[in-house]
């Protein structure tokens, strides 16, 4: 399922997971607290999956 026309679902999964056990980047730790829902805000999951696609498609 694409997210952008550059970058689908299973690629963010896959890159995502790959950012979780970096322990001192922003995007594993992004990643670690978009997973544990910290604040349980849908407009902050919002902004934050929103941060994650950006580097993906950088990456």
């Amino acid at each position: 399922m694409p997210i952008t026309n550059t970058l689908d679902l299973e690629t963010l999964s896959a890159r995502m997971d790959a950012w979780a056990s970096e322990e001192g980047s922003k995007r594993g730790r992004l990643v670690r607290v978009f997973r544990a829902n910290l604040g349980n805000s849908p407009d902050l999951q919002a902004a934050r999956l929103t941060l994650l696609i950006g580097y993906a498609e950088r990456a």
